[in-house]
């Protein structure tokens, strides 16, 4: 089945935000949301719907920059230019989004419902049912309709998927293929650089819209830089605009409210608190947890053109290894040829092969943390401590994940660590990768979560089981900074659905 217009799901053209200017604002609404990704479009939605009147400030630009460009995305939809990596235990870059539509803009739009068993430590944890599993099913059930959320249609998958499931299958895995939010996709692999087709249902084609349509106003190119306080209570925010191509300081932002929502995500959210003046406890950017991971590739005989179909559109489970999620990743052709580096191919030979590579991610729900910062300039300061049981987790998937791809049409494989080479068998590469350590491994991260957490203690925690900080009053965070654990399974959509429900309670109590 195929979403068509009509069917269920909502989208629409992206709505109009203002853009850089010279000019000083100065606002005054019921409620300031800062951020347009999952969490602060969902709480936008929510409010603009009950007659609340809203301004969401955003960092990024106020459209899609799309270009083909791995270059152009990271300087205009990337927080930072792309360039935060978290030190520690060693370097690994950790990505996250901006622009009107926050990180939906350049996701794969994978769509998972959080676990039931993490949702019920959740409940235990907080002592409180609002996050229960069977509380929560019905937000996801709302979310699957209106976002028009469906497994990936095996016809835009692309062989890479079709590989990582027929390999599975042969092993008797759990898998196939991807519920992902991208209702109109024509399986183009361009997801990770924004859509180019409008295929992909991020936040500027849904909540943002039905939001602005109920009177929520818009302002990007700005970043805010501190909190308005009347007492002990946060009354507003202060931003500065800046010009998206030139970096050009503009016009002072000064916005009054009612209520201040932060929703800038795992890593934004804790910076901004960090470099502001506002004190929302000890807790605040401590606990950052990720799903770090590494990339197992395959050589194939036919040709497999990873970078068409869907971004990512297949997973499996390997078997007694709760918490590691293997799955397809498309990467763009100049990608594939540093990838084979390690390998002391020829330029010309590597250039032949890149059309016969298959790729797969092997992502983990990590038991390691780390934490947010903010240094002078306010840039992220992240740093994170691997466990070695987090290492032999990833060892693991990359061994069970080398399986899946040889029996679904590898002839041979290498990964993403030195010292590994060409490997023919899962068991030859487990065998390499026993003696590599941490700094062996080209590691990422994506996803970072539960680094301004939701808890009982102040002490421990951020913020309360209804959003609200333990500190002060009138602020809430509603990203998924909130998590009180590591997921496991891609974030946005238990984002959009907490932010919902939070947003309902904000409503309520108006």
């Amino acid at each position: 089945m195929r979403w068509a217009p009509g069917e269920g799901y909502f989208w629409r053209p992206a709505p109009q935000a203002d853009g850089f200017s010279l000019k000083d604002r100065d606002v005054t609404v019921d409620v300031v949301i800062i951020g347009t990704g999952p969490g602060g479009a969902a709480v936008a939605k929510v409010l603009a719907d009950s007659g609340v009147s809203v301004l969401l400030l955003e960092e990024g630009p106020p459209e899609e920059r799309f270009r083909k460009n791995q270059g152009a995305v990271m300087r205009h939809h990337m927080q930072e230019g792309g360039a935060m990596v978290a030190t520690g235990s060693t370097f690994m870059p950790i990505a996250a989004g901006r622009g009107v539509g926050g990180g939906t803009l350049i996701n794969s739009a994978i769509a998972w419902r959080c676990p039931d068993a993490v949702l019920d430590s959740w409940t235990e944890k907080l002592d409180d049912r609002r996050y229960a599993a069977d509380n929560m099913r019905p937000v996801y059930d709302e979310l699957w309709e209106y976002l028009g959320i469906w497994d990936t249609l095996p016809e835009i998958a692309g062989e890479n998927s079709h590989m990582l499931v027929r390999g599975a299958k042969a092993l008797g895995y759990d898998g196939g293929y991807l519920a992902r939010y991208t209702p109109r996709c024509v399986g183009c692999g361009t997801c990770f650089y924004g859509c180019a087709t409008g295929g992909k249902a991020s936040t500027n084609h849904n909540f943002l819209v039905e939001a602005a349509t109920n009177g929520a106003r818009i302002q990007a190119d700005t970043k805010v830089k501190d909190f308005l306080m009347s007492g002990a209570r946060v009354v507003g925010v202060v931003g500065q605009m800046f010009h998206p191509d030139t970096r050009e300081p503009g016009g002072r932002v000064t916005v009054r409210a009612g209520k201040v929502v932060v929703a800038c995500g795992g890593i934004g959210t804790p910076r901004l608190l960090a470099s502001s003046s506002l004190d929302l406890g000890p807790a605040v950017g401590q606990g950052l947890h990720v799903h770090p991971g590494n990339a197992v590739f395959g050589y194939c005989k036919q040709e497999v053109n990873w970078w068409q179909g869907a971004t990512q559109g297949a997973y499996f489970h390997p078997p007694g290894l709760p918490g590691v999620l293997p799955h397809t990743s498309s990467l763009p052709p100049e990608v594939a040829l540093l990838s084979m580096a390690p390998l002391g191919i020829g330029a010309a030979d590597a250039l032949a092969m890149i059309p016969h590579l298959a790729g797969c991610l092997v992502m983990i729900s990590d038991h390691s943390n780390g934490s947010v910062g903010a240094w002078p300039d306010g840039r992220a300061n992240l740093s994170y401590t691997f466990l070695p049981e987090d290492i032999d987790r990833i060892k693991a998937g990359m061994v069970h994940t080398a399986r899946a791809m040889l029996l679904g049409g590898a002839e041979w494989l290498f990964c993403a660590v030195s010292g590994v080479g060409k490997v023919s068998t899962a068991e030859e590469l487990e065998a390499r990768l026993a003696t590599r350590t941490i700094q062996d491994f080209t590691l990422y991260a994506s996803h970072p979560m539960s680094s301004c957490r939701m808890g009982k203690d102040p002490a421990t925690s951020v913020i309360r089981p209804d959003g609200r900080a333990h500190a002060v009053e009138g602020v809430y965070l509603v990203d998924s900074s909130i998590f009180p654990t590591s997921l496991g399974v891609n974030p946005s959509i238990t984002t959009m659905a907490m932010a919902t429900l939070i947003g309902r309670g904000i409503a309520q109590v108006g």
